[in-house]
């Protein structure tokens, strides 16, 4: 299986945990620590690791991983041989903003 990151993925990461450190140096360690691991467990299982993402097109390759303790996901993509990271989501938003991120079906990805 190929892993690719969506270019502004690690920035995302970085913007959100930022402000947690802000907040407490803890707890942007606790949100890193959380995110690290739920990326760990959609590389080991990408197929059982999220939940599908419904949208009014058909992207069934499309999924969602919720984090435990924090209000995001990771939105990211798994086509049985390629899995796509796009981005750490707030809860509250629109994962429908975010699918140009993803390449299309018909495209070979980055």
């Amino acid at each position: 299986m190929r892993v690719f990151f969506h270019p502004e993925f690690s920035g995302d990461f970085r913007r959100f945990e930022n402000r947690y450190s802000e907040v407490s140096a803890g707890l942007g360690t606790r949100f890193r620590s959380e995110v690290l691991q739920v990326i760990e467990n959609i590389k080991s299982s990408p197929e059982s690791a999220g939940h599908f993402l419904t949208t009014t097109t058909a992207r069934s390759e499309l999924r969602r991983s919720n984090l435990r303790s924090f209000p995001f996901f990771v939105l990211y993509g798994f086509t049985g041989e390629d899995l796509f990271f796009g981005s750490i989501i707030p809860s509250r938003s629109d994962p429908l903003t975010w699918l140009s991120r993803f390449p299309d079906q018909d495209k070979e990805q980055p």
